[in-house]
């Protein structure tokens, strides 16, 4: 249960707190935000009058923050703040109190931060600063997608197929088995369904001791996404997906997608998703949680992959200018040789010839279904005399120009007149800082690859790095006003490069010397 006061009760060392300045960048950040705000969000998943005390929900966030700015283990952070008196009054305790097991900080973790807190701790660290005339009230906001690789490798089919029938096999304890090796056969395809048969066989012959690892079994093999190696590819990491960066260049594991101020760079909403996700599917998720916190956005900064119907619907029902290049994928229309007036809704040709008509029609693709497009004819006429006609018109069967057009092809082409204009990309410049703040993530704070399993956990892992993030930037923002305050946020950056490099490149750094 949680204490009836979290009021600290300083004791006869207290006196030692003194000795921190006044310039370390955790006074700074205490300076410019107030945390009791985490005790009234988390005090509904704990009993109010049975149960032993527990630790504050304020002092175990603040520790996982330390946890993120420092780059330290749940065992280190413990053992920095024991002996750190920056730490210890950063977190609201005395020198010589208990500090909790490190074991508490993972069910903290779990148990109790749950996507909704962690968005809603967010929200109000940027409310504060709007508040306080930190940052702006009004801003433009940035998106962008990251990938995080899975904290394990990709297994072909046959090899996931395997381990599901050992499994069965352990549950009902036999040992005198014999699974078919696969990798004696060269046909990939003839592997998959080999092993396939197999464990369908042993699936049938499991009793009700392997109830579970069966269940758990037909679920993967049932579906078609399996066998195509679209869907699980790990049993350790069951919520990870493959992904694309390229058309050629794949990863696995997690997307991560954010919003971002362009002014103060403050992370304003996180979505984690499998590694599949297409960039800009929750959009106006995320958009509506940047606004929570009290931001008015007037423009807005993406690149090709949130040039989508939807997003630019969004943005110009609420009067946000879209700075968002456009996707060839979504028009394809050759301007030299067409161009619209929206006024008439009729396109015109080089030659200056206008569309007569315009049908609705509608077809149907297995693979994408039914779909709906304009098509705008041409007085065929004026299309056999045309000098032009080579350039428009492909076949010599074909007398009058039928252009085939999307639904919104009359909005995209304002559009893309305006992305042309210097306006529009001395505009767009601005987006560039949300690829230094990838880098930050990735590079000082762990994103790179997940730390867990699961899509709960890096979720969980993505959330605390973007909280982590902003306290920086806050201070740096703070910084930039006060000049003493620049060589303690220095200090602060250069302790978590040196953390990344002793801890990632060791083993290089030996061989190098």
């Amino acid at each position: 249960m949680l204490r009836k006061s979290s009021a600290r009760q300083d004791n006869l060392y207290s006196e030692l707190y003194n000795n921190i300045p006044a310039t370390h960048i955790l006074k700074t950040i205490d300076s410019a935000l107030c945390f009791d705000f985490i005790n009234e969000l988390l005090e509904s998943s704990y009993c109010k009058n049975f149960g032993r005390p527990a630790k504050e929900p304020e002092t175990m966030a603040k520790l996982l923050i330390l946890q993120e700015l420092y780059g330290l283990s749940d065992e280190r952070v413990i053992e920095e703040t024991q002996v750190n008196l920056a730490y210890m009054w950063f977190i609201g305790i005395n020198p010589g109190d208990q500090l909790p097991h490190p074991s508490l900080l993972s069910k903290f973790r779990t148990m109790r931060l749950k996507d909704v807190t962690l968005d809603e701790i967010m929200t109000e660290v940027v409310r504060q600063c709007i508040v306080k005339q930190i940052i702006s009230a009004k801003e433009g906001e940035s998106i962008d997608a990251m990938h995080i690789s899975a904290n394990t490798t990709k297994k072909v089919p046959e090899r996931i197929m395997k381990h599901l029938a050992k499994k069965i096999f352990k549950a009902m304890e036999q040992t005198d088995y014999e699974i078919p090796d696969y990798k004696q056969l060269e046909d990939h395809k003839e592997a998959k369904r080999v092993m396939k048969d197999y464990l369908e066989n042993v699936i049938e012959l499991a009793d009700e001791r392997a109830e579970k690892e069966v269940t758990k079994a037909k679920e993967i093999i049932d579906s078609p996404l399996f066998i195509e190696q679209k869907g699980i590819r790990s049993l350790i990491d069951t919520d990870a997906r493959v992904g694309y960066k390229s058309k050629t260049d794949s990863f696995f594991g997690y997307k991560m997608e954010y919003t971002m101020t362009t002014g103060s760079r403050l992370i304003t909403a996180v979505g984690v998703y499998s590694g599949e996700y297409v960039d800009g599917t929750d959009f106006k998720i995320l958009h509506n949680r940047s606004k929570q916190s009290g931001i008015t956005i007037e423009s807005a900064y993406g690149d090709k992959a949130y040039f989508r119907k939807d997003i630019l619907s969004t943005l110009k029902e609420e009067c946000t200018k879209a700075y968002i290049p456009v996707n060839a994928c979504s028009y394809r229309i050759d301007e030299e040789l067409f161009r619209y007036n929206k006024d008439s809704d009729q396109w015109i040709c080089k030659n200056g010839n206008h569309s007569i008509s315009k049908q609705v029609k509608t077809t149907t693709r297995k693979d994408r279904g039914k779909s709906t497009y304009y098509e705008y004819k041409f007085e065929k006429e004026e299309c056999l005399k045309c000098a032009y006609r080579s350039e428009c018109i492909k076949t010599a069967k074909t007398k009058g120009k039928k252009l085939i057009v999307g639904t919104s092809a009359g909005e995209y082409y304002a559009h893309n007149q305006w992305t042309k204009t210097d306006a529009f990309a001395d505009e767009y410049k601005k987006r560039a800082s949300i690829e230094g703040k990838n880098a930050e993530l990735k590079m000082h704070h762990g994103l790179s690859r997940a730390k867990g399993f699961g899509l709960r956990s890096v979720t969980i892992q993505a959330k605390l790095a973007a909280i982590a993030v902003n306290l920086k930037r806050i201070a740096a923002i703070i910084s930039a006003g006060n000049p003493e305050l620049l060589p303690a946020l220095t200090k602060l950056w250069n302790n978590m490069a040196n953390h990344v490099f002793w801890s990632r490149h060791a083993a290089l750094f030996v061989l190098v010397s």
